[in-house]
């Protein structure tokens, strides 16, 4: 029997769709909908693989953002003030006019990394954050 599938609404500023289209198309997805689903499943697995973490982690979290939102670059540096004994290091890049990369060297328990992952994740501005675990 086939799953029943939901149809779901998505808003996104033009240059990412046609930065979409364009993969889209070299890749020979048949539709959007394919390839979010694909998306949706690898954002999902990173998300399942985080939570099984276990013990202490070495890392590093690199976190994409737009340095012009309102207030973004002082949570960041409260958070990282507030997780001082998680993170070691931090460096920061600036990509362009309005992007900036910062590393953040992260040691801690799965726990503690992955929490302050999520929170840096979801703030308004940052596109991506990503964890990348060497070790514990």
């Amino acid at each position: 029997m086939a799953q029943k599938i939901t149809r779901v609404s998505l808003t996104l500023p033009k240059d990412l769709l046609d930065e979409l289209d364009g993969a889209l198309k070299a890749q020979g997805y048949a539709s959007r909908s394919e390839a979010v689903r694909d998306a949706l499943r690898d954002f999902l697995a990173s998300y399942r693989w985080r939570r099984e973490l276990g013990g202490e982690q070495l890392g590093a979290l690199l976190v994409l953002y737009e340095h012009g939102v309102r207030g973004l670059i002082d949570v960041l540096m409260d958070i990282q003030h507030e997780h001082s004994q998680t993170i070691s290091a931090v460096q920061h890049l600036h990509i362009d006019a309005k992007n900036c990369l910062e590393v953040l060297i992260v040691k801690g328990t799965a726990d503690e990394v992955c929490k302050l992952v999520d929170r840096i994740g979801s703030l308004r501005g940052v596109k991506q954050a990503k964890l990348v675990v060497v070790g514990g």
